[in-house]
């Protein structure tokens, strides 16, 4: 059946579900403000990391997830000519001894083989270091770019004359529904105050990153991602974006004196070698308690639907989320994937 379907929000988790939809036969309008605003997925860069936190734990439904992310990613490129998918090592800085031990330990568990090894070779980023650091390497990491990405998805539904370049008030939805069959939210940060989603556990964090250029000749030629505290991913031509950090409590979106500093702290920390500042990055992030997204149906309305809260693991979870919550629509199955679903 073709279905009118509204998508408000046009970051990562909407350009996808409003692409997985309407490749599903849906006719689809987007509703968002100007591409210039500031939003965690124009700011992030779109990292895809199988092992988080100290203890180099497998991320949260990697195995399932990495496979859709990779094929939707690479769909995309040849659909659009563009490049979005560069799937690149991370080198993990290890500090200690102990560090260097916890790692060689799990690199020898079987369901970490094949993501972690021991570093014989860290190629050219040693040159570019401190002393005294102890190496390793994950594998099947990558870096999705964004920009190319929402631009050309964005502009698809300009080119349909299918965008509203606003953003709709919650009090308008009921009488939308009388054109549209469903709308999904996909809102970002925004969604704390969505009547339609009551009591969530939201915990919003703002997050803040920087673009360094990294003074010494071998810093064009790095390919490889890197990862201690703070991670710094190549872009080329000597520049690094550089982040992220957490704060729960902020005063505005804005980047803070503070927070830049921190991430500065961490550079001077890794880098024997000069760097400078080219540009401040801040968004707020739409994360909660238990960092599971939300996949919901409304409890007050059936017709309305949300995809939120994927916090740091954008690039890696929203493609396979889109294509659940677009089963979930075109199949008119009404059961709600619960956060963490």
């Amino acid at each position: 059946m073709n279905m009118n379907i509204l998508v408000i929000g046009q970051g990562l988790a909407g350009v996808l579900v409003a692409r997985a939809l309407r490749r599903r036969g849906a006719d689809v309008w987007v509703a968002d403000t100007a591409e210039t605003l500031n939003t965690a997925s124009s700011i992030a860069a779109g990292i895809v990391n199988p092992i988080t936190g100290k203890r180099y734990v497998k991320s949260w439904r990697f195995d399932e997830f990495f496979s859709i992310a990779k094929e939707t990613y690479q769909k995309i490129e040849q659909e659009y000519g563009i490049v979005i998918w560069h799937e690149k090592p991370i080198l993990r800085l290890l500090s200690s001894i102990e560090e260097a031990n916890d790692w060689s330990a799990r690199c020898a568990q079987k369901e970490y083989t094949g993501l972690l090894s021991e570093c014989a070779d860290p190629g050219a980023w040693p040159q570019l270091l401190h002393s005294g650091y102890r190496y390793g390497w994950i594998h099947q990491a990558a870096r999705v770019d964004f920009a190319p990405l929402l631009h050309a998805l964005r502009q698809e539904s300009r080119s349909w004359g299918q965008w509203l370049a606003e953003t709709v008030p919650y009090h308008q939805v009921e009488s939308l529904l009388k054109t549209f069959d469903r709308i999904v939210f996909c809102e970002g940060h925004r969604a704390v105050g969505n009547p339609f989603f009551p009591d969530l556990p939201w915990q919003l964090a703002k997050g803040e990153a920087c673009i360094v250029r990294i003074d010494h000749p071998l810093a064009a030629q790095i390919g490889e991602m890197l990862k201690k505290t703070m991670t710094l991913v190549p872009l080329g031509k000597g520049l690094f974006w550089c982040g992220a950090t957490f704060e729960w409590n902020y005063p505005d979106e804005n980047p803070a004196e503070t927070q830049q500093q921190i991430l500065l702290e961490h550079l001077r920390e890794m880098l024997s070698v000069p760097f400078m500042v080219e540009k401040q990055l801040a968004a707020v992030r739409p994360t909660n308690k238990d960092r599971r997204p939300f996949l919901l149906n409304s409890p007050l309305n059936p017709a309305v639907w949300m995809l939120n809260g994927l916090g740091t693991k954008g690039a890696l979870l929203a493609p396979g989320y889109a294509e659940q919550l677009c089963e979930c629509i075109t199949d008119n199955c009404l059961d709600n994937v619960q956060s963490g679903g």
